[in-house]
C-alpha cells in the first residue's frame, strides 16, 4: 500500500481538500445515473417521495446527515467536475494555512449553512451540489485577504471577479434564460455571506488559534 509521503506534494499539502473531492466524486459514481432517486430520497435535505410524477416533501426532522449531504448530490459531469475543480482551488489554500481538522470543520459549518439557507430560500425541494461550501471559501479568503494581506494566498482578482459575476447571473435568472437549468442562489449567496463572516472572525484570533 502506499504511503502518504508516496503521493504527490499538493496533495500531501492538502490531504482534507483531496479527501472530500474523492468523497464527491465517489458518490457521484456510484449513484449517477443508476440509482438517482434513491440517493435523492436518502441525501436531500429534507426527505421525500415521488410516485407517478408527482413529489412530495417530508419536514425536518432527526436525520441529521442531510445538513451536509446535498453537497454530495450532483446533477450531470459538469456540474461534479466544476465544483471540485473549484473547491481545490480555493480549498488548498485555505489548508495550507489553516490545516486538515480546520478546513474540514470549515466545511462542515459552511455546508449547513449554505444548505439551510437554501433551504429557506426555496422551500421544501430537490438541491445539491458543493458550489454553496465552494463560495464559503471564496468569502473566507477574500476577507482574509483583505484584513490579513499577505497570510493567505488568494487566487487571481480575475478569480474572484468571475465567481461573483456568476453569482449575480444565476440571481437574476440568466442561467434558466440560456438553458442552463436551476441554480442554488440560496446556497451560494448564503455560503458566501458565512464565509465572509468566519473570515472575519479568523482575522481577529490570535496567531496561536489561525494558524502561523
Amino acid at each position: 500500500m502506499p504511503s502518504l509521503n508516496s503521493l504527490p506534494l499538493p496533495i500531501r499539502r492538502a490531504p482534507a481538500t483531496f479527501l472530500l473531492i474523492v468523497v464527491t466524486s465517489v458518490c457521484f459514481l456510484l449513484f449517477y445515473p443508476a440509482q438517482w432517486v434513491g440517493m435523492l430520497e436518502l441525501f436531500n435535505f429534507v426527505p421525500f417521495r415521488s410516485a407517478g410524477g408527482y413529489v412530495a416533501f417530508g419536514g425536518l426532522n432527526d436525520e441529521w446527515w442531510r445538513l451536509l449531504t446535498p453537497t454530495l448530490i450532483h446533477f450531470g459531469w459538469l456540474h461534479v467536475v466544476f465544483n471540485c475543480l473549484w473547491l481545490w482551488e480555493f480549498g488548498q489554500r485555505i489548508e495550507h494555512r489553516l490545516g486538515a481538522i480546520n478546513l474540514l470543520g470549515l466545511y462542515g459549518v459552511t455546508a449547513m449553512v449554505s444548505n439551510y439557507c437554501q433551504y429557506l430560500w426555496e422551500g421544501p425541494s430537490i438541491f445539491g451540489g458543493m458550489s454553496g461550501v465552494v463560495y464559503a471559501f471564496l468569502g473566507f479568503i477574500m476577507m482574509l485577504s483583505w484584513r490579513r494581506p499577505g497570510w493567505i494566498t488568494p487566487p487571481p482578482m480575475a478569480v474572484f471577479g468571475f465567481m461573483l459575476i456568476w453569482l449575480l447571473v444565476g440571481m437574476v435568472g440568466s442561467m434558466d434564460f440560456i438553458g442552463a437549468g436551476a441554480i442554488a442562489n440560496g446556497a451560494h449567496a448564503g455560503g458566501l455571506i458565512i464565509g465572509l463572516i468566519l473570515g472575519v472572525v479568523v482575522s481577529v484570533l490570535p496567531v496561536a488559534f489561525r494558524g502561523s
